[in-house]
């Protein structure tokens, strides 16, 4: 007895009477819910956000090893870098107001947000560079200690990560003054990452308090 072959399929497939078989995000879908590309950016963020966590802390636990040796060395926290804590800390309310107006559909109120946080964050920046320059003319020209090179090193890490903020509230900018939209979405993941990296800086300002 001859058996019938069934018909060969390439690509997607073929399923039960000939028809293609359904995949998800597909039309119809048989009650299954359709992909949702914002909880899985949403969630791709908070998985780099526990990353920066791990990092930071361990670089904020070599830090406490080396304690014990902190009175032995003279270094005064830059008064720039309590300001720049304040300015920091502060720019998480415009941003925040920007998420508000985003939810709300209002794109000016977005643009009024993002841009105050944006000249918030540059001057957090400046500030930072300022602390330098100040811990500089503390040393007066001494070798660089591993308090003061440890400070460089994270204040200029977590530099680094604000300016890539800093890139993303420009392009929120850019949406809601040129093309007059705001994708709530896009502005949540914006704040989350912005108070992330407000409450991150806090917490290392408190650990280079300790001595």
């Amino acid at each position: 007895m001859k058996l019938k072959s069934r018909p060969q399929a390439f690509g997607r497939g073929v399923g039960e009477g000939g028809l293609p078989p359904r995949y998800r995000g597909d039309g119809d879908s048989g009650g299954e819910p359709p992909f949702d590309r914002f909880q899985v950016a949403r969630l791709g963020l908070y998985i780099f956000l526990g990353a920066l966590t791990a990092m930071f802390g361990a670089l904020a636990a070599l830090y406490l090893l080396r304690t014990p040796a902190r009175s032995d060395f003279v270094f005064q926290m830059p008064k720039l870098s309590w300001i720049s804590t304040a300015v920091i800390l502060l720019s998480s309310v415009p941003c925040q107001a920007a998420l508000n107006a985003a939810r709300a559909d209002n794109p000016r109120g977005v643009w009024r947000g993002m841009a105050l946080t944006l000249l918030l964050g540059a001057l957090f920046l400046s500030l930072q560079l300022g602390s330098w320059g100040e811990i500089a003319r503390q040393l007066q020209g001494a070798p660089a200690h591993f308090f003061t090179s440890m400070f460089y090193v994270i204040s200029a890490t977590h530099g680094l990560h604000l300016l890539g903020g800093l890139v993303f509230v420009g392009y929120l900018l850019y949406q809601a003054q040129v093309q007059c939209a705001a994708n709530p979405q896009y502005v949540e993941l914006g704040a989350i990452y912005w108070h992330f990296l407000g409450v991150l800086w806090a917490a290392l300002f408190g650990v280079l308090l300790i001595k």
